[in-house]
Formats: C-alpha cells, sequence, structure tokens
C-alpha cells in the first residue's frame, strides 16, 4: 500500500447534503515529493472496476469510514471526486465544516501500484489501484519529510557556516540518525490491504517539528544551552530509529 497526497481545494461543498468537489491526485511533468509522476491513465481501469469499493476515510485510517466517492473522474487535469460525506457520522461533519473554513485543504490517495516504469530515473506509474480518498490534516509522507530534513541539515554543515567542533558533530549525529531512522523505514512492511495508520501522519509532524526546533537553535550553537538543547533532540531522534525497528 502507498500514498500520494497533493493541495486540495474543495469546491462546491453542500454541508447538508454532505458533498464535495475536488482533485484528489493531478498530473504532473516533473516528479513529485515521492519522487513520482503520475501518468494519464493511471486511474482509468480502476474507476471501471473498483469503485464499488473505493472508501473515504479520515487520514487514511481504516476504523474511521466518513463516507465515499459518488462521482470519480480523470480527465486532463487528474482525478477529480466528488465524494459525499455520511453527516449522520459526527467526524464527517467535523470534516466538512473544516473543509468549508480551509482548515482540511489536503487529500491523499491509498493505493496499490499495478503498473510502472523508470524513465530518466524517475518511476512513472502507468496503472494503479485505489484503496481510498482520504482528507488528511497533514500531507507530509514521513520518509519524505526525513529526506528533507536530511537536507537541510547538509546544506547546514556546507554552507560554511562557522560552527563549534561539538556543533558539527551534533548536527552530525543527527545526519547519522536520520539515515537509520529513513533505512528502518524502508524496511516496514505494509499491510497488504489496509490504508496506512495515522501515527505515520503524526510522525511527519513531530519530524517537522523538530527539524524547526534544530533550525531555532543554530543561531545558538555556540552556548552550552542551545548544545544541551540539540542533545534532547537527538535522543528523541534515537526513540524515533528504535521504534521504527
Amino acid at each position: 500500500m502507498e500514498r500520494k497526497t497533493v493541495k486540495f481545494e474543495a469546491k462546491d461543498i453542500n454541508e447538508e447534503e454532505g458533498t464535495f468537489t475536488g482533485y484528489a491526485s493531478t498530473f504532473t511533468s516533473t516528479p513529485d515529493a515521492y519522487g513520482d509522476v503520475v501518468d494519464k491513465g493511471a486511474f482509468k481501469k480502476t474507476i471501471t472496476e473498483h469503485t464499488g469499493r473505493i472508501k473515504i476515510l479520515w487520514n487514511h485510517n481504516a476504523d474511521e469510514p466518513i463516507g465515499k466517492p459518488v462521482e470519480l473522474i480523470e480527465d486532463g487535469k487528474g482525478l477529480l471526486v466528488t465524494g459525499k460525506l455520511t453527516t449522520g457520522v459526527q467526524r464527517a461533519r467535523e470534516v466538512l465544516a473544516l473543509m468549508r473554513d480551509g482548515v482540511i485543504n489536503e487529500m491523499s490517495i491509498g493505493y496499490d501500484t499495478i503498473t510502472d516504469s523508470i524513465e530518466k530515473g524517475v518511476r512513472h506509474l502507468k496503472e494503479i489501484r485505489l484503496w481510498d480518498v482520504s482528507p488528511v490534516t497533514f500531507a507530509a509522507n514521513p520518509d519524505a519529510t526525513i529526506t528533507g530534513v536530511k537536507s537541510d541539515l547538509e546544506k547546514l554543515l556546507k554552507s560554511g557556516r562557522v560552527l563549534s567542533a561539538t556543533s558539527r558533530n551534533k548536527v552530525q549525529a543527527a545526519l547519522d540518525a536520520l539515515q537509520a531512522l529513513l533505512e528502518a523505514a524502508e524496511g516496514e512492511q505494509e499491510p497488504e490491504k489496509s490504508t496506512p495508520e495515522p501515527e505515520e501522519t503524526t510522525e511527519a509532524a513531530e519530524i517537522e517539528g523538530m527539524l524547526d526546533t534544530i533550525m531555532a537553535e543554530i543561531d545558538g550553537f555556540d552556548t552550552k544551552q542551545a548544545e544541551s538543547n540539540l542533545d534532547a533532540l537527538l535522543e528523541k531522534f534515537k526513540m524515533e530509529v528504535k521504534n521504527y525497528a
């Protein structure tokens, strides 16, 4: 099971009927944050053969179904979804209200890859099987977030900024911990027919928060207090590695 997330502008929201319309996936010529390109035609077969099994879940949580797509259309832009949320469910009413206010503005698809190909080092998804289209709080894929954190810290080390030897060692330790976290995540097995659990989204948000804190500490790296704070952050990274292992 894989997932892919895009910014989502819900249109024609009708809270009374529980309906909304918007794109759950879009076609682009450049790789997305996951290093993939979804090719036109990827959704055609799944729309024809599996629409009745596709659900709308809250944050990809199979324990929180909140509705179903009543229409799935692949057009020149991407996958256009008209969804109907079950307004008898409290969570569905909450999601509709959050969509209306622009708080929930990201949509993610849960899918299996049926056919793909590597072209010039980029994976092109030719055919996928949809399992769910889900409004999500955060779009960040944990693996992509970890990669982004690594990139920012690597740029810091290469920037020529004057850091104490102790500080440089701590940044390098953070990079090593992130690499271990990535390697552990790559070995993690997904359930065959279930969507990712919401804890992954929570981990992504926590990792982004760690990065923000590290970057906020950069200006004070030469102080003992800053180094002590970074020690605490490194311990959190190490705990994340253990949780993945």
